[in-house]
């Protein structure tokens, strides 16, 4: 994967712990005379206190002391009355954001998808995504009234991909324990519907693309979960079996061979890999069962269709060669600028994150906020859709189709709030981006600074505000992650970031590996 070095979590930069210890932080550091009272106080060792005594262990008398508190709150008792026969993040919606959030903005596309798509029970968001950009270009210069590429079809090559990319990594740490943190969170899920803009590209350089027509949605393509399942147990037990031969194979060649031990592991794993090609021909036979045999990538197919006008046309081409001369986006230029402040400006990747075996790497640039912001708004005024990744359960609301930081009043209704950076937020495992969607306009106010966000979602056109959602600048700030841009419209300083290669390697369990 290149030039890299390997950096923990725990060695993160300090400047995450500098922002965390500025300004009003740094002063309450400063022991003063009126903190060592409270303090004293509080451990009962300057005086009598009227508080309960703080103890190890949860007592009865706790619970009593905390039901009169409550009790004695007329405000958290009236809560109570409504919350318990409702579900208070609905009855917390605040009427002031709904009113101010309006889905009207001054920088818009020329056109939007015809179509809403449905992902539906499936967590294909990054593929839906990606065919949403791509789509829109198509739309456009063909003059489609309604039209889709096959997200299915993407699905069954991803699916066999991982497989092979899963037992490829067993392969290459069969002599690990099997305890090892590394192959125990490989082992978690080693076939999901996650995935990430690189790995999207992935299957587009090596598999193509197809109209939706010609490979369509089948039920288990819409409905992932339990082939999912299916495959993630028969990959466990491959890579169990997998290790034995590695094992068997190792010990047979120290009885035989001279040969070193990497000579000898690499070996083994030619040995080894007789055996993951049946395993493999396993999956590809339960993937064409379950979701259709698609087109192979260099396998000719006809699209017919009818144009805007009702003229009739006809197109034969292979997959690769549709998305390379009818797909109209370059997809393989495009650069992810994320934003992740625990960490430094640089160059990232994650370990043993992918798909496709000798793809491409998935690789992020960190930068501020207001990068992405900078390179969203400036592909949105050229007319182009963008690509980015979030964290979509954070105050937001499917039905309303509204991201607002200002949507729930946590303090309200609890009498408390949730005072976490995004920083702290990634480090305690509190959020992730775990959705990819469109933008499709934004609001700029006089001084040409954003205020509220178009979003098509692919969740289809019930959902949600017609399939779309309003996202607030500050929503923003605080939950997105990624945004996807043509190296072009990126700023050449951050452009030259990637093309130096200068790569720092996040472990596979940070949280910037995980699958939207």
């Amino acid at each position: 994967m290149g030039s890299a070095s390997s950096v923990p979590l725990a060695t993160a930069p300090s400047t995450m712990s500098e922002k965390f210890s500025s300004g009003a932080d740094s002063s309450r550091r400063r022991t003063t005379t009126t903190d060592a009272q409270q303090l004293l106080a509080q451990l009962s060792l300057g005086g009598s206190s009227k508080s309960k005594p703080a103890t190890a262990m949860m007592s009865i008398d706790s619970l009593r002391w905390w039901e009169k508190a409550f009790e004695s709150n007329p405000k958290h008792k009236l809560a109570a009355t409504f919350m318990h026969k409702n579900d208070f993040q609905t009855a917390m919606v605040q009427r002031k954001a709904v009113v101010s959030d309006q889905q009207v903005f001054n920088v818009t596309l020329s056109s939007e998808n015809s179509t809403v798509a449905d992902q539906k029970s499936s967590g294909r968001c990054w593929c839906f995504a990606l065919c949403n950009v791509v789509r829109l270009a198509m739309q456009r210069k063909y003059n489609l009234e309604e039209f889709e590429l096959s997200q299915s079809y993407l699905f069954f090559y991803n699916s066999l991909s991982k497989a092979n990319w899963f037992l490829e990594q067993m392969l290459d740490l069969a002599e690990e324990d099997l305890d090892d943190r590394t192959v125990q969170y490989l082992m978690q899920a080693p076939e999901n519907d996650g995935g990430q803009w690189d790995m999207a590209v992935n299957l587009v350089e090596h598999f193509g693309l197809v109209p939706q027509t010609v490979y369509p949605e089948s039920f288990n393509s819409s409905s992932t979960g339990k082939l999912d399942d299916l495959l993630t147990s028969k990959l466990r037990e491959y890579a169990l079996e997998l290790r034995e031969l590695h094992a068997n194979a190792m010990d047979c060649l120290g009885s035989i061979t001279t040969k070193s031990h990497r000579e000898r592991k690499a070996l083994a794993a030619q040995s080894s890999r007789k055996r993951k090609e049946e395993q493999m021909e396993e999956v590809y036979r339960i993937l064409a069962i379950t979701l259709g045999i698609p087109p192979k990538p260099d396998e000719e197919f006809t699209w017919e269709y009818y144009d805007t006008k009702k003229k009739y046309h006809s197109v034969t081409s292979t997959p690769k060669s549709f998305a390379k001369d009818y797909a109209l986006v370059d997809v393989s230029k495009a650069i992810s600028l994320i934003h992740d402040p625990r960490n430094a400006p640089g160059l990232y990747t994650v370990d043993r994150l992918g798909n496709v075996v000798g793809g491409r790497p998935v690789l992020y640039v960190n930068t501020e906020i207001e990068d992405l912001k900078n390179v969203a708004i400036k592909l949105l005024k050229n007319d182009t859709p963008v690509w980015f990744g979030c964290d979509v359960s954070k105050s937001s609301n499917s039905p309303l189709g509204l991201m607002d930081t200002k949507l729930f009043d946590l303090e309200e209704a609890f009498s408390t709030s949730l005072g976490m950076t995004k920083a702290q937020r990634l480090s305690t495992g509190d959020s992730a981006m775990t959705h990819a969607m469109v933008l499709t306009a934004v609001h700029l106010d006089a001084n040409g600074k954003p205020v509220r966000w178009r979003v098509e979602n692919s969740w289809s056109k019930e959902a949600c505000t017609k399939g779309y959602m309003l996202m607030t600048d500050e929503w923003f700030s605080e939950h997105v992650f990624q945004v996807v841009a043509d190296r072009s419209m990126v700023p050449k300083e951050l452009v030259k970031v990637f093309e130096n290669d200068n790569r720092t390697v996040l472990p596979p369990w940070d949280p910037m590996g995980a699958l939207a």
